[in-house]
């Protein structure tokens, strides 16, 4: 029995931390009932439950995983020096993280596709709007994820950093999107169709494409932390260092993934299926293919 417990890592002074800790991701991820009515403007049993809307089911789901994935960051670190420590680092970094998700979809709904409200469109019941919105809120989790643990998230001090890196993959996640924009308009010049009307219109394949683009950035923009080292005393000069590394990774990513989709989609023209006959097959392929490219990242160099 003594062999079994050295090999079990939990400590009973470690017990009451993890308590703390785990009450409070619950709490905040329960806190996100505030965050989806607001949005919703009424109450959520009765948008899910009375209006069946999906979309909004769709987008609170992608904000719980978002939020439990930035919390992953948080108690990765050290323990506070205290119980009272510990629970306002939780709370402080939980409480930045819901307005992280806040500024996010501001951004995305007002500066990255201007052309379409994703939140009116999620609020009468769009499906393409709602899995745009999660994708969103997933992708900058878990780039804010990653940030978290490379900058220690047991610290304020870590905060100033952390905002750092949000922005700079909010800039980043934004010139995604351009290019998204900029692809799927070249391929459809002479429908003249646009990436954010084709989502108002419920294009759903298109949705889950451009999920997949922006997880896969995500995932990739993680493998930075495992690039470049954190040092306190030069944090700016590591902020910039782990700021080109992350543009190498995001341009590695989208090529790799290009590459990868002629491999397996050969003789396919995605942008006939997905934009113009909404084949949710292959939309869903090329959703794959950017995640599991952003995956390879992170197991290599994450």
């Amino acid at each position: 029995m003594e062999s079994i417990n050295a090999m079990i890592m939990l400590e009973n002074a470690s017990l009451g931390y993890y308590a703390i800790d785990f009450v409070m991701m619950v709490g905040f991820m329960a806190a996100l009932r505030l965050f989806a009515s607001s949005i919703a403007g009424v109450s959520l049993t009765d948008i899910l439950a009375q209006q069946d809307n999906f979309a909004v089911g769709i987008t609170l789901a992608g904000a719980i995983v978002a939020v439990a994935i930035l919390m992953m960051g948080v108690v990765a670190g050290d323990a506070g020096s205290s119980y009272i420590d510990e629970i306002s680092l939780m709370a402080g970094y939980g409480v930045l993280a819901l307005g992280l998700m806040g500024v996010t979809r501001k951004i995305f709904d007002q500066i990255a596709l201007p052309s379409v409200s994703i939140h009116n469109e999620i609020l009468r019941g769009n499906i393409a709007a709602g899995i745009v919105d999660a994708g969103n809120l997933i992708a900058t989790a878990v780039i804010a994820r990653a940030a978290m643990s490379w900058i220690d998230g047991s610290s304020f001090q870590g905060i100033v950093a952390l905002l750092g890196i949000y922005l700079f993959s909010q800039i980043l996640l934004l010139v995604a999107t351009i290019y998204r924009k900029k692809v799927f308009e070249k391929r459809h010049k002479a429908s003249g169709k646009m990436l954010g009307s084709e989502i108002a219109d419920g294009n759903v394949a298109l949705a889950l494409r451009f999920f997949g683009h922006r997880l896969g950035v995500g995932l990739a923009l993680t493998a930075t932390s495992g690039v470049v080292i954190y040092d306190a005393s030069l944090w700016m000069v590591s902020l910039l260092a782990w700021a080109l590394v992350a543009v190498g990774m995001f341009l590695a990513q989208t090529g790799l993934s290009i590459v990868l989709r002629q491999i397996l989609l050969p003789g396919i023209s995605v942008g006939q299926e997905v934009g113009e006959q909404r084949n949710i097959a292959i939309g869903s392929i090329e959703a794959a293919i950017y995640i599991g490219v952003g995956f390879a990242f992170v197991g290599l160099l994450g």
